[in-house]
């Protein structure tokens, strides 16, 4: 019987050393799952904070895309008039282009090239004039 007790004895002191192994194991799991569970919530945390973030940037930018578009449409009448202005331009000078033609032609008018120019230069000046502010009016 001395056999079976210390069989018994030896089987019993495995079993108290295998349970202590196994704790401590479980007692490192838990460690490392406790840690890995506030890791997993600082990355969430994180993560909302980024969404957060991303949500005000794609808000700024598009305030920042219609304040450009309301630029781009109030430059729309600056065009417009200096297109007006262009066309203006055009008119006025082939109309200066046809008087000097007449001017030149005409052999009862001699002497008369520079009252001629500064004639053709003063309407130039004027209807110029009236057509920046007929665009300044249209434009308020």
């Amino acid at each position: 019987m001395s056999f079976i007790s210390i069989a018994t004895f030896i089987v019993a002191l495995a079993f108290a050393l295998v349970s202590i192994y196994i704790a401590k194991i479980l007692l490192r799991f838990s460690t490392l799952f406790k840690t890995l569970g506030q890791t997993a919530d600082d990355v969430e945390h994180q993560l909302d904070k980024t969404v957060h973030e991303v949500g005000r940037l794609i808000g700024e930018a598009e305030t920042t895309a219609k304040d450009v578009e309301n630029k781009l449409i109030a430059t729309e009448g600056l065009f417009s008039s200096l297109t007006n202005v262009g066309d203006a331009t055009s008119i006025i000078s082939s109309g200066l282009h046809n008087k000097v033609k007449s001017y030149r032609s005409d052999s009862t008018l001699p002497g008369t090239k520079q009252f001629v120019r500064a004639i053709q230069w003063s309407e130039y000046a004027n209807v110029l004039l009236k057509s920046w502010q007929r665009g300044k009016k249209a434009s308020l």
